[in-house]
């Protein structure tokens, strides 16, 4: 029996019995959360990883478009992309609001409405597992699962006090493979899944060389990385607008 079937074994006998209910799913939550985070690499590694660069090629439909993203906690992300249309830069320090820039010689521009809160939205560098309590997001024990014939324990996360995201955990790696949330998608409201796959370490951490998104069952979008760097050396202001007065969120 793994750890997670001693755990959600021991937190349904507290919930059948009527011991406690709440507390019992807390606690529970909080033994998965810290399984979790020792099977990605300890909180000790986790907190060292302050930054990464990685480097991959995503494919939209027939399209590969290469890309470089760096992220840094808490959630500063870059992404440098290059396609058709020539190269584009998109980014987001945690205090302003989103910008691009796909021409060295003009001013930023900001994102459009739905690509600006979804950047948002994604940009949190850790996971929702790490550290979870001094970030301010909940966690509820929300039962063990199957999902296309693997075994998970699953959590419902509340971030910043409002948005709802549904974790699963494999239970045999014990790592977040799949993680699910309604975003609005060309004005509907749908139901996001993510999955992580190809686990490898990166300065002790695991980390997911291929992330595929898909909703309503079509795959949106899948990149698979090629590389990692750990901690590189980022100037000041990486992250930042180029420009003075920019909108703070």
């Amino acid at each position: 029996m793994t750890r997670f079937g001693r755990f959600t074994r021991l937190g349904v006998g507290l919930i059948a019995f009527g011991v406690a209910t709440n507390a019992g799913r807390a606690d529970l939550a909080a033994d998965l959360a810290r399984i979790a985070t020792e099977a990605t690499g300890g909180a000790q590694a986790m907190a060292a990883l302050a930054s990464w660069r990685a480097v991959g090629e995503t494919r939209i439909g027939e399209r590969l478009v290469p890309f470089i993203l760096y992220v840094a906690r808490p959630r500063s992300v870059r992404i440098e992309t290059v396609g058709e249309a020539g190269s584009l830069v998109r980014a987001f320090d945690g205090v302003h609001v989103p910008w691009k820039k796909a021409d060295a010689l003009k001013p930023p521009m900001r994102l459009g409405r739905e690509e600006e809160r979804l950047f948002v939205q994604e940009a949190e560098f850790d996971s929702p597992l790490y550290d979870y309590q001094a970030r301010r997001i909940s966690l509820d024990y929300a039962g063990e699962k199957v999902v296309g014939g693997t075994a998970y324990q699953s959590l419902l996360a509340t971030l910043n006090y409002s948005e709802v995201t549904t974790l699963y955990l494999d239970d045999e790696t014990h790592l977040l493979t799949r993680r699910e949330a309604r975003r609005k998608l060309a004005g509907r409201d749908v139901r996001m899944v993510t999955h992580y796959s190809d686990f490898r370490p990166v300065a002790g951490v695991l980390l997911p060389y291929r992330i595929r998104v898909e909703s309503e069952g079509r795959t949106l979008h899948e990149s698979v990385i090629e590389s990692y760097v750990a901690n590189p050396d980022l100037p000041k202001g990486f992250f930042s607008p180029p420009v003075a007065d920019w909108p703070k969120l």
